[in-house]
């Protein structure tokens, strides 16, 4: 068997539970209404991927990742990999029987497989990919530490722009109301003007009037003189 289908057969014992989910729900949709039972529900139809559909293509791509993995660290001689293909190449969901008949012909091809050595390669493969997610977990957790750092500091610099902006906003605020206070003031001052300056321009208005009057007069007393002088010693 090539690498290529190695490597599709030994997928699909991830992503069998969410197939036979599939193939249940459309059993389900199938079969007339009341008479579902409840017992007959699939544990893996009530686990749903986060985000829905974009989060199971996520979970579908990183399980075709780690697949990648395991095939390119596949060990030597028949293990758990060629031990887990044969299982599903006689049956999908291997019962005892399958376990068993694998075994014997595994060891027919290889008798120094026991099952203590099956194990050990499954632990291999599992550790291989818990050292692989738990590194691309721990990319992901940094990435969002460095995520969150970057929003709190865009956060804290847009809270404090808003404060300096209200700040400014309740300064011009109270100078705007100043102005107003200000604007009012001189209006009443401008409307009072008439009224400060009247009694003044009366005041001299008469003077002006007076001088006339006294001029007039001073003026007759001598024009009254002067002709007296020209018509009584000429």
């Amino acid at each position: 068997m090539s690498e290529k289908d190695k490597g599709f057969t030994f997928k699909r014992l991830f992503i069998r539970d969410t197939e036979t989910g599939a193939k249940e729900k459309e059993a389900q949709k199938a079969k007339p209404a009341g008479n579902e039972n409840p017992a007959d529900v699939s544990s893996n139809s009530m686990v749903a991927a986060p985000g829905g559909v974009q989060g199971q293509q996520l979970v579908e791509d990183f399980v075709e990742r780690l697949q990648n993995l395991i095939n390119q660290n596949n060990q030597a001689g028949f293990d758990f990999l060629e031990f887990t293909e044969s299982l599903f190449e006689e049956k999908q969901d291997p019962d005892v029987e399958v376990y068993k008949t694998v075994f014997r012909i595994a060891q027919k091809m290889d008798k120094s497989l026991t099952p203590s050595r099956l194990l050990d390669s499954a632990k291999f493969y599992k550790d291989l990919v818990q050292r692989t997610a738990n590194a691309e977990i721990s990319k992901g957790e940094s990435k969002k530490q460095e995520l969150q750092a970057e929003k709190d500091t865009e956060r804290n610099n847009l809270d404090n722009s808003l404060k300096n902006t209200k700040a400014k906003i309740e300064q011009l605020s109270r100078q705007i109301q100043e102005l107003q206070n200000q604007d009012q003031a001189l209006n009443n001052q401008l409307m009072a003007i008439d009224h400060k300056y009247e009694n003044q321009f009366v005041n001299i208005e008469k003077k002006i009037s007076a001088i006339r009057n006294a001029k007039e007069q001073v003026i007759v007393s001598i024009v009254d003189i002067e002709a007296g002088i020209k018509s009584n010693l000429s």
